[in-house]
């Protein structure tokens, strides 16, 4: 048995706490392949809402609604072919980055609490008070990790993708591939023009990620013993639902709490990240410095465009992700038999 295993055993026998899927117990091929399928199936049906949200982000009128709606449903899902194709690559390194941080993070964190060392010695009876705080930490490690290191791909994605999303219909016509944006782009800025933004945009995914996975895990922490079998805890109309269905709200609690929290908290930083790697494509200045986008915004109160359409996104996407991929993990497992 492996230093990270033993010890996983270690402190999940002394913590109190349920032993969780390790990394090392799922067959990724399985992970990979199942996942691939369920997340593009996601990305289709939340695709409108990215529409919507970067639309009206890279809007310069102030118009409350010309930046948003559209004409025609296949207007909602340009851009889609480039997100879909890149996004499996991206999601690979994300979930593989998540999972085994996250797994680092919080065993030796319990650890290093439930051994702490020689030096902490005066404070041995208040350090175990800190175990409830390790798995939303581990959640934000892990997360903004997560988000960090798929950036090399995500950028790329969201350059191009965002430009097609933006463009006036005419023009789309034209030069509405993601082919012919990426060969404008490498044209015009050169290789460079693919990564605008990716400064500002690993600025973002670091706290955004952050923020989501702790509070996701801090809220399913707090709220698991309603969902737990082997606890009995509630009453009246909560208590009296089926405890599949009082799991799923807490799943919901949880995911819709952390894109709240997350959305609101860099939406300025998102919108700022967007316009910048819009460019003209958005009717500006494609030369603007972020802090030159930032007081274009600030002055129009528009560093919170689209906060509402990224909220609902976050919501559904985490809601219906972190179920799914509760239930991925499990069919995952190598001892798992299809």
């Amino acid at each position: 048995m492996s230093s990270l295993s033993a010890r996983k055993e270690q402190t999940c026998s002394m913590g109190g706490r349920k032993a969780d899927t390790r990394w090392s117990d799922i067959d990724k091929t399985r992970l990979y392949s199942i996942g691939t399928v369920m997340y593009s199936a996601l990305t289709v049906a939340l695709h409108p809402l990215t529409v919507a949200k970067i639309r009206r982000q890279a809007q310069t009128a102030p118009s409350n609604s010309s930046g948003t709606f559209l004409n025609s449903i296949g207007q909602y899902y340009r851009g889609l072919g480039v997100v879909v194709s890149l996004a499996i690559p991206a999601r690979i390194i994300y979930i593989s980055t998540l999972e085994y941080s996250r797994e680092v993070v919080d065993v030796n964190a319990r650890h290093i609490i439930l051994n702490p060392p020689s030096a902490l010695g005066t404070y041995n009876k208040e350090i175990p008070s800190l175990l409830p705080l390790v798995t939303p930490f581990a959640g934000g490690v892990a997360g903004g990790l997560a988000a960090v290191s798929s950036q090399l791909i995500v950028v790329p994605m969201d350059v191009i993708s965002q430009k097609l999303m933006v463009m006036e219909d005419s023009v789309f016509k034209e030069k509405g591939s993601a082919t012919k944006m990426a060969r404008s782009i490498i044209n015009t800025e050169g290789w460079r023009g693919l990564y605008r933004g990716f400064g500002l945009s690993l600025f973002t995914s670091l706290p955004a990620g952050s923020i989501w996975w702790a509070t996701y895990a801090g809220c399913k922490d707090i709220l698991s013993v309603y969902g737990d079998q082997d606890v009995s805890v509630g009453s009246g109309v909560f208590h009296s639902i089926p405890l599949v269905a009082q799991q799923g709200i807490v799943q919901v609690a949880s995911a819709f709490s952390a894109a709240v929290a997350a959305s609101v908290l860099t939406q300025p930083l998102d919108t700022i990240k967007t316009r910048l790697q819009v460019g003209n494509a958005g009717g500006m200045k494609s030369c603007l410095s972020p802090l030159a986008v930032a007081k274009e915004l600030a002055s129009t109160q528009g560093l919170f465009k689209g906060l509402l359409p990224r909220i609902a996104h976050m919501g559904i996407w985490g809601s219906v992700l972190s179920g799914a991929y509760e239930v991925l993990k499990l069919v995952s497992r190598k001892d798992y038999e299809l």
